[in-house]
């Protein structure tokens, strides 16, 4: 038990502890504003697709595609939204506060942070898990939509999906996926000079990506509504992946998609949900609050999850 624990800790705890450097370099001024950007530009133009990219290209797409898990991840995704809109009704009094509540509660964080998990248990991301984005980001994008625009009727509901169908064809991880697909069908490989350069890079997104998480992180904004904020962290890091990983179960899926699953379910908020949250009108307080109190959150949830998987021999 004390080694299953041990090993927990070291695979959650040092995702943490880069989110942590992170703030208190922020916070000591030795990295600026100008730094974040450049950095969240590098993470998500470059270094994460040639992630992606590398994923994908140099495995056989035909062998890992996986339908079975792939609609189990859809389907699961779409359900959860409808069930926390349910939870939301016993949790947020306000109307014009259930679409950040929503968004904020079923959008993980699945490429930064649950790379990096996956990452630290199994020493790769994996193909399955870079088809995952390739199926649920764009998901993502439509139910906040659907989910936004809903939830405030001053919206302009066109103009929104128009935007949310826009994002998903320019989004750097789906071209790089989509890229990825075909060098695999067709075999193609980089020379190695290129290839050796797209590995560096590589190496690079996973700790860049956190350091600028935590380079985000504000504080006060962890007490701002924090009724409903503590609500959809205990529902975001507990109570979904909970239920995920017991229906993955049913579904007779194997070890690695149930752990895949989890990690779908019971990663922290993503930061883009309070972004795209503010700029659709929704409430931004709460948006960016329940970020803050999912990262901090996942600390333990992510140990906890993992010690009982271990426990079990799941990974």
């Amino acid at each position: 038990m004390l080694a299953n624990f041990i090993f927990s800790l070291s695979v959650a705890l040092p995702i943490f502890l880069i989110m942590l450097s992170g703030f208190i370099l922020k916070r000591k001024n030795i990295i600026k504003q100008d730094f974040i950007n450049a950095a969240n530009f590098i993470v998500f133009y470059i270094a994460l697709p040639l992630k992606l990219f590398n994923s994908v290209s140099q495995s056989s797409v035909a062998d890992n595609f996986n339908l079975k898990f792939i609609s189990f991840a859809i389907i699961g995704t779409t359900l959860s939204v409808i069930i926390i809109y349910i939870y939301s009704k016993f949790i947020v009094k306000e109307e014009s506060k259930v679409g950040a509540f929503i968004h904020g509660t079923f959008r993980g964080n699945f490429v930064y942070v649950g790379f990096s998990l996956l990452e630290n248990v199994t020493g790769v991301v994996g193909p399955l898990a870079s088809l995952v984005v390739a199926f649920v980001v764009p998901i993502y994008n439509v139910l906040a939509v659907l989910v936004l625009v809903l939830s405030n009727p001053d919206n302009k509901s066109k103009n929104q999906f128009k935007n949310s169908l826009k994002n998903i064809v320019t989004n750097p991880f789906i071209i790089a996926i989509a890229l990825g697909i075909i060098a695999s069908l067709v075999e193609f490989r980089f020379p190695t000079l290129l290839q050796n350069t797209a590995n560096y890079f590589d190496v690079l997104a996973t700790p860049l990506a956190l350091l600028t998480i935590g380079a985000t992180f504000k504080v006060d904004k962890l007490f701002v509504d924090i009724r409903p904020a503590v609500a959809a962290t205990i529902f975001k890091l507990i109570i979904n992946p909970a239920a995920a990983v017991l229906a993955a179960f049913a579904f007779g899926l194997g070890n690695q998609e149930i752990f895949l699953i989890y990690i779908l379910f019971g990663v922290p908020t993503s930061i883009s949900s309070a972004i795209i949250t503010a700029a659709m009108g929704g409430d931004e307080n709460l948006a960016a609050s329940i970020v803050m109190m999912t990262t901090l959150g996942s600390v333990f949830s992510l140990t906890l999850f993992v010690f009982i998987f271990r426990a079990m021999g799941i990974v």
